[in-house]
């Protein structure tokens, strides 16, 4: 006779071993077996998946609670429920973070362990795109700094900073186009280094904000120059990566779907990496059915109960 033992008593030093090893989709069904396998993953973050050279592309609208989330590494769709991106807008993503606004409420969110941090109220008078925000480190850190910039009017870019540990409401900065003669308007992506918020714009546009000494900088994107003076990018960007890689058709999405998305920063083999903000239109003649989506890294955090922005 041999005595045999349920997965569920199983110690909880090798479950937590095995939940370290597991991707996200797994990892999300290896919580979802008892109250012990759940408590076990505590810790994991779904670290093999993050590692992957590309990030995964989550679709979501304004409709329902359903989201797709595809694997470009692996063509495959998976269908998660995550009521908090229900008529919400991501501004920003990276390291596994969003930053949402949803109804004028603006968070950090997980999407797949579901943690959640609640920034104070931001005023604003226009509504912010997609993509149009960046934060310098991840949300828990004690130097993370979130930034969001958006048209005020024709001629004004008002940028909303908050740092953790500094002031408990955003300190507002505005950049006058009109008056410089220079156009800047539509963000395609944000990113930040070593202190400096980098916004590109339409027409090779770069919008840049230094910290330390609250200054606007604007430039022009040049991809080849012979001159020595011309400073260089401390990061690479990628353009259309939605479109390029035809992932309407990958994810079995029709011809009449239109998306709006947010791009994200990760880790390149040599350098850090921008994915810049896209809109796909649908097919001339179709009507439309309007989603949103975000590059994200598949990672999962949890945060202790009642953890709040605030130190």
């Amino acid at each position: 006779m041999v005595s045999l033992r349920a997965w569920c008593d199983l110690p909880s030093e090798i479950l937590r071993e095995i939940a370290n090893g597991l991707g996200l989709v797994d990892l999300l069904g290896f919580r979802g077996v008892c109250k012990d396998w759940r408590s076990a993953s505590f810790t994991a973050s779904a670290l093999i998946e993050s590692a992957c050279d590309k990030p995964c592309f989550l679709l979501h609208s304004d409709r329902d609670e359903k989201t797709i989330l595809f694997n470009p590494s692996t063509n495959k769709n998976y269908t998660i429920n995550i009521p908090e991106l229900k008529e919400s807008t991501c501004l920003a993503s990276a390291q596994g973070w969003l930053l949402v606004s949803q109804k004028g409420h603006i968070f950090f969110f997980c999407p797949f362990s579901r943690a959640k941090i609640d920034l104070p109220p931001l005023l604003q008078e226009s509504v912010i795109s997609p993509g149009a925000a960046v934060f310098t480190s991840p949300p828990w850190s004690v130097d993370c700094v979130t930034a969001i910039i958006y048209e005020k009017d024709n001629h004004i870019m008002e940028l909303n900073v908050l740092e953790r540990g500094g002031s408990s409401s955003w300190m507002k900065y505005e950049y006058d186009c009109k008056m410089e003669q220079k156009n800047f308007s539509v963000v395609k992506g944000a990113t930040s280094h070593d202190g400096c918020f980098y916004f590109m714009g339409d027409k090779n546009k770069l919008l840049t904000f230094t910290l330390k000494d609250k200054r606007f900088e604007l430039y022009t994107i040049v991809y080849e120059s012979k001159n020595p003076n011309v400073e260089c990018l401390p990061f690479r960007f990628k353009e259309k990566c939605f479109s390029r890689n035809d992932l309407k058709k990958q994810m079995n999405l029709g011809d009449d779907v239109a998306i709006s998305t947010c791009g994200t920063s990760y880790s390149g083999s040599d350098s850090e990496i921008l994915i810049k903000n896209e809109n796909i239109e649908a097919m001339e003649g179709t009507e439309a059915q309007h989603f949103k989506g975000v590059w994200i890294q598949p990672r999962f955090f949890q945060l202790p109960p009642n953890y709040s922005w605030s130190l």
